[in-house]
């Protein structure tokens, strides 16, 4: 894997999250990276095939990653029961079902901060004073 691959999710991630409509951005990618993009775009666009993931289980470390968070971060919502888990001995891990759910409520709950902002933005109304 290329050591650059991390810096170019954090650009990606950055990117969506700093806009609601298309992307730009520029990434460098080991051949066999981008070799797995193009077959998932060229999946997606011919069948409209989703990937999952082969396994539905995840460590914290890998969960807090995929959610684009710090591991503090997401064993706070663990805790608080905001993110499912279950035990595996000592250990918690969380379903990949717990991981789409959350990116799910919290996409929601951006379109609708960003409804209100929109709403209250279009309701004010200047006042000068003479």
């Amino acid at each position: 894997m290329s050591s650059v691959l991390p810096d170019d999710i954090e650009a990606l991630r950055d990117a969506l999250q700093g806009s609601p409509d298309d992307v730009t951005v520029t990434l460098s990618l080991s051949r066999r990276s981008a070799e797995k993009v193009l077959e998932l775009l060229e999946a997606e666009h011919s069948t409209g095939a989703v990937v999952m993931p082969l396994k539905d289980l995840f460590t914290s470390t890998e969960a807090a990653s995929m959610l684009g968070m710090s591991r503090p971060t997401l064993m706070k919502l663990v805790d608080s029961g905001e993110i499912d888990h279950v035990r595996v001995g000592t250990h918690r891990r969380i379903p990949m079902r717990a991981i789409a759910e959350y990116q799910r409520s919290r996409n929601s709950s951006h379109q609708e901060t960003l409804k209100a902002a929109e709403e209250f933005r279009s309701n004010i109304t200047f006042h000068r004073s003479t």
